[in-house]
């Protein structure tokens, strides 16, 4: 994740911190020549306060925020171009150029959003919609097709997804939950109006929801379980289209299919195994079977021999 955005999820910052993150925004270069003492002495502070502000942001020490800084740097050489995800092309453009620009944006909508991926996150959030009972998908407009998308892909394994499209229907769905139902949200800001009243009543019928949406986007955290964060470069009132927002959401509502995929796959090998080691013992209980049903004839056989014998 660039540090811009580590530091703008970055909830509640002191004067301090918003200062040390001015100047480090400000004088990347410099700051990657540095050492911790050298940039206290600039900022007039102690050393345990910048390493209490790189924590805060989530790097491990100072040295590791050089070295992220320094990766960003090279990054943007490597990569000179500028793609504008508002409007990628000009009516000036040929449809090669049209092309090539669109597959341009659709690679950095996808890294951008990488960038954002926490795995611990994906792997939580995955199990518990393979674990509901019901899943549910509540969104809008345009996002209507990543939803019907994820539903037609889960009854390929065959899970069933609710996708109910007018508010109506929302409702009387939320109307319908329980605990055993999990509720995702697909809304690229986050602000849409069909949000507040449905995440607040899922959130008193003990529903777990997850929401996803550009960074920064989580308006009602204290309603929902998990966030996930897509790329924000879109301007969603200035734009030709939602080429961007459109297919990171897909994206990563890809991710979580593919995760509950593979854990249905992991389990069906694990059925498969179990059923595989009950045939050999059977096989091998068929076999002693017949060794003892052969021993058993052979003394049957023996005794009657014994038996015969006596008798003459």
């Amino acid at each position: 994740m660039k540090l811009e955005k580590r530091i703008e999820l970055c909830d509640s910052m002191t004067p301090l911190e918003s200062e040390i993150a001015s100047y480090i925004l400000n004088n990347k270069d410099a700051v990657t020549k540095l050492k911790i003492q050298e940039l206290a002495d600039i900022l007039f502070i102690s050393k345990s306060a910048i390493h209490r502000f790189v924590k805060k942001i989530g790097f491990n020490g100072f040295n590791d925020l050089k070295v992220s800084i320094a990766k960003e740097n090279a990054d943007l050489l490597e990569n000179n171009s500028y793609i504008n995800v508002n409007y990628p092309f000009q009516a000036k453009d040929n449809p090669r150029q049209i092309a090539f620009k669109l597959l341009e944006l659709y690679e950095k909508a996808i890294k951008d959003t990488f960038e954002y991926v926490d795995l611990d996150q994906i792997k939580a959030v995955s199990q518990l919609i393979d674990s509901a009972d019901v899943i549910d998908v509540y969104t809008h407009a345009h996002n209507s097709n990543i939803a019907e998308n994820f539903q037609d892909k889960m009854l390929t394994i065959g899970r069933s997804v609710n996708c109910p499209s007018s508010f109506y229907n929302q409702r009387l769905t939320v109307l319908a939950s329980d605990q055993k139902h999990v509720a995702i949200i697909l809304s690229y800001s986050g602000k849409a109006t069909f949000i507040l009243p449905i995440v607040k009543k899922l959130y008193e019928k003990g529903v777990k929801v997850i929401q996803i949406g550009k960074a920064g986007s989580n308006y009602y955290s204290q309603y929902v379980t998990y966030h996930l964060s897509i790329s924000d470069s879109e301007n969603n009132r200035d734009r030709m289209s939602q080429f961007s927002s459109h297919i990171a959401m897909q994206y990563i509502m890809d991710v979580l299919y593919s995760c509950i995929y593979n854990e249905k796959r992991k389990r069906i090998q694990n059925i498969f195994m179990i059923q595989l080691i009950i045939w050999m013992i059977d096989q091998r209980i068929k076999k002693i079977q017949k060794v003892s049903d052969f021993f058993e004839s052979f003394l049957f056989c023996v005794e009657k021999t014994i038996y015969d014998s006596w008798a003459y």
